[in-house]
């Protein structure tokens, strides 16, 4: 009996050791061959660095502050409009009415055409072409009902818009549309150049009228 009782002391002692002591654990043959094989991957692989790492880290927030001093002023918002592309009015079922790429001494030329037969058509002669001076008598015949109704110092159109025309090799057609009061005039004018721009015809395509917002419901 007296034998038995340290015997039994010995293996609770041995046993308790055994139980705190987790470090004490042996590992199977399989379970240290996975962990030198992920030891060994792991040293043989070359890991890149972290982009922006702080940015990673970082938490986000859905909200979106604006800063009060972040105003657009007047120079910000002119070089926004100086990026963008012009858009330009058209005419409906008329013509565009971007003129940026017509020669400036053709545009001077036509402004210049429209002033002298806004006022009537006594002196638009000087801009045909000699050589086709008889397509002026036929066009000043084709407004004579409309001279005839003017009032004495009466001007024959009220304004006009100038077109985006169309530039051949030698031949120039630019759309016209004349205004007085609320009939219109469509014309084509066509142009040469001989030493300056000069007409050499002027077809007209159509008359019309405007109409106001109380006149279109009728």
């Amino acid at each position: 009996m007296k034998k038995i009782i340290p015997l039994f002391c010995g293996s609770l002692i041995f046993l308790f050791f055994s139980c705190s002591n987790p470090q004490s654990t042996v590992l199977t043959s399989q379970e240290s061959t996975l962990r030198n094989a992920v030891q060994e991957k792991n040293s043989n692989t070359v890991w890149t660095k972290e982009i922006e790492p702080d940015k990673l880290s970082a938490k986000i927030s859905t909200n979106i502050n604006v800063q009060n001093k972040a105003l657009i002023n007047p120079q910000m918002l002119n070089t926004v409009k100086m990026l963008q592309p012009a858009i330009y009015p058209e005419i409906k079922g008329f013509a565009s009415m971007d003129c940026t790429s017509m020669n400036q001494a053709l545009l001077q030329t036509l402004t210049e055409f429209c002033n002298s037969l806004s006022e009537g058509t006594q002196n638009i002669s000087s801009f045909f072409d000699y050589e086709y001076f008889y397509n002026c008598v036929f066009f000043i015949n084709d407004l004579k009902e409309l001279v005839g109704e003017a009032k004495e110092n009466e001007k024959l159109f009220t304004s006009y818009y100038i077109c985006k025309g169309f530039e051949g090799d030698e031949l120039i057609q630019v759309p016209v549309r004349f205004y007085k009061n609320k009939k219109t005039l469509d014309l084509s004018v066509y142009l040469t150049y001989h030493g300056g721009y000069k007409v050499i015809q002027i077809e007209i395509l159509g008359w019309g009228k405007t109409y106001g917002e109380s006149e279109k419901t009728k």
